[in-house]
């Protein structure tokens, strides 16, 4: 399947541009529906893409501190500052709760990401994508009025639910531990001959993960949240060089975890390890 812009949009006009514009905000919303603002758009999922609701916890509970602080959480932190013993991120991505709840995050983002961009092993829908990636990250997509229109003043959301961006400067890297903890799930469960379908799940998650390389680097820029490479400037060059990186990193799975490694221990120690 070649790479597909939205037809349409509630927020869209008719150019390429727009056509490009209502690809992204369709994804991110949608996205944004299944977890943060489940209880708006799926109440009937009781916040399992998110924390859950009241004593039902949901699938991110497994992955990131709310009451507890998951043993995945701290091994991937452990691995992206290099100080993991060997196979301890393997191991804590086997657990059984943990490999199933990447797999089912996994299989929500796939759907949806065919839905608004089509096939992640076509190079039109990489670039898509990742341009995609880079006007959320910078917060220059067009305003979700929609989403804003129902969240109420009061709630905590409001300040954010009228923008198409991420804000919380961890979940880059949460999004990563997703992908990696994913990919590693994978691998061990899969046989000598992978499928089709696994195939191409795997070039998704390369794609994910790249495009959280360039997110985060293009947020921390050009909103300066934290610190990230010193040759990134809030600049076309620096989205030109981000563009180019991330379709190299995009067929590499392992090279796009390890950007994104480096890119934490900028984020906590400030200055990038020698190249």
């Amino acid at each position: 399947m070649p790479s597909k812009l939205a037809e349409s949009g509630p927020e869209a006009g008719s150019s390429a541009a727009d056509a490009a514009d209502a690809a992204a905000m369709a994804f991110f919303h949608e996205l944004d529906a299944w977890t943060e603002y489940w209880d708006i758009y799926h109440p009937e999922t009781r916040g399992r893409y998110y924390f859950g609701e009241g004593s039902e916890p949901g699938l991110l509970s497994r992955l990131v501190p709310r009451v507890t602080t998951p043993e995945i959480f701290t091994a991937w932190k452990k691995r992206a500052l290099g100080s993991d013993s060997d196979g301890e991120f393997e191991r804590c991505a086997a657990d059984d709760d943990v490999a199933a709840a990447v797999s089912e995050y996994d299989r929500l983002v796939a759907g949806i990401f065919e839905r608004h961009f089509g096939d992640a092993g076509d190079e039109r829908c990489r670039r898509a994508y990742l341009t995609a990636v880079h006007r959320f990250a910078t917060d220059t997509l067009p305003p979700a009025t929609e989403r804003l229109a129902r969240v109420p003043p009061g709630d905590r959301r409001w300040r954010t639910a009228g923008r198409h961006t991420n804000d919380a400067v961890m979940m880059w890297f949460v999004w990563a531990l997703q992908l990696e903890a994913a990919e590693a799930a994978a691998a061990a469960a899969a046989s000598a001959t992978a499928s089709a379908a696994a195939a191409g799940t795997g070039a998704l998650r390369a794609l994910l993960l790249s495009g959280v390389a360039t997110g985060c680097a293009a947020n921390f820029a050009w909103r300066g949240h934290r610190r990230t490479r010193p040759e990134y400037r809030a600049d076309p060059a620096t989205e030109e060089l981000l563009l180019e990186r991330g379709l190299r990193w995009a067929t590499d799975f392992k090279v796009a975890a390890a950007e994104v490694h480096q890119l934490y221990r900028i984020r906590e120690w400030g200055a990038p390890a020698a190249r």
